[in-house]
């Protein structure tokens, strides 16, 4: 009985997996059908290069951020990581995710290779990565929350909502908020998660990754907004990146409902419904195409480069094993 169901849950998985990448596929084509590409990527090059230099700069601290989601929970389980090595195995990870999608498949995989190379064992490598994208969900629902209650987003009249984006927003605290009580009564040195066994992390150390984690979302929204026109933004009541920071923790709070690879078609949509008719339609597609440059394909070469040179080159990787293997056998 355990393998049939294990192979209908498989199937169940890839099909609801293809479900979402062929919505996404139709959102994006039916978001993007009535605007002119042309006219789009022309709006991309009259981006000012001293706004295009401070949104790459903000990708790469919000990459650079991310990678603390990894240092600080292995050592909450007491891995005795490197910070080099934690900041590559989740860089990696992390560009490779963004774009793809499909954790288990991409930032899950990568880390366990990384990790088992290095030495650690498989119940160490899934406590921390449990407590990394514990991290990211209480970061995000933080940083969503936060950013309602100080600068809410201003929502299109035609979307019902019955709660206003602050009331949202104070919601959204209660799951970090319950956590951190749980976390700080909790008896014992592990929690327990249905059958799985979480060691406890410090209450510190829980806070310092929820601090983390609304930082890397700080950069993300930042840099959306140094890519859309500044005169624009001043007209629609933006006046820096924190007064942008609750429209863009929208956009990206729907971009991470639906799971598809790099949020295709979900970014493009949440963006012009929140965006438009406050900014032009066109600098808003030019922005975010901007944007997808900059934060998943730069990103995603960057890695898979990264990735493809230790597996080249260093001594756990996969060639320098081969090889080894190979001159194993000749010597027997």
């Amino acid at each position: 009985m355990g393998k049939p169901r294990a192979k209908i849950l498989s199937w169940a998985g890839s099909a609801v997996a293809l479900g979402f990448i062929v919505f996404a596929i139709w959102l994006f084509i039916r978001t993007l059908r009535h605007y002119d590409l042309h006219e789009v990527v022309a709006r991309v090059r009259e981006i000012p290069p001293h706004r295009l230099v401070w949104a790459g700069l903000c990708v790469a601290l919000c990459y650079g951020i991310q990678t603390l989601y990894d240092f600080l929970a292995a050592r909450s389980v007491g891995m005795a990581v490197s910070l080099p090595r934690a900041s590559m195995a989740a860089f990696v990870g992390n560009s490779l995710t963004n774009s793809i999608g499909f954790s288990l498949l991409t930032s899950t995989s990568v880390r366990y290779r990384y990790y088992l190379a290095w030495g650690f064992s498989a119940l160490q490598i899934a406590q921390f990565i449990t407590l990394a994208k514990l991290a990211f969900v209480n970061g995000l629902t933080l940083s969503t929350g936060l950013a309602q209650i100080f600068s809410p987003v201003h929502l299109p009249v035609a979307l019902p909502f019955s709660l206003t984006p602050r009331a949202i927003g104070f919601i959204l605290l209660l799951p970090t908020t319950l956590l951190l009580l749980w976390n700080g009564f909790a008896r014992g040195g592990t929690l327990a998660l249905g059958k799985f066994r979480l060691q406890r992390p410090r209450q510190v150390m829980l806070a310092l990754q929820v601090v983390v984690a609304c930082i890397h979302f700080a950069f993300a929204g930042a840099a959306l907004y140094f890519l859309l026109p500044d005169g624009d933004l001043h007209q629609a009541g933006f006046f820096g990146p924190v007064s942008f920071m609750g429209t863009f923790m929208a956009i990206k709070f729907a971009a991470l409902f639906l799971p598809v690879p790099g949020s295709l078609g979900v970014l493009e949509a949440a963006s012009l419904a929140v965006l438009t008719p406050a900014l032009p339609a066109y600098p808003v597609l030019g922005a975010l195409l901007a944007f997808r440059l900059a934060f998943y394909v730069v990103p995603f070469g960057i890695g898979l480069a990264t990735l493809a040179g230790y597996e080249l080159t260093a001594g756990s990787g996969l060639l320098p094993s081969m090889l080894r293997r190979r001159r194993g056998r000749r010597l027997a």
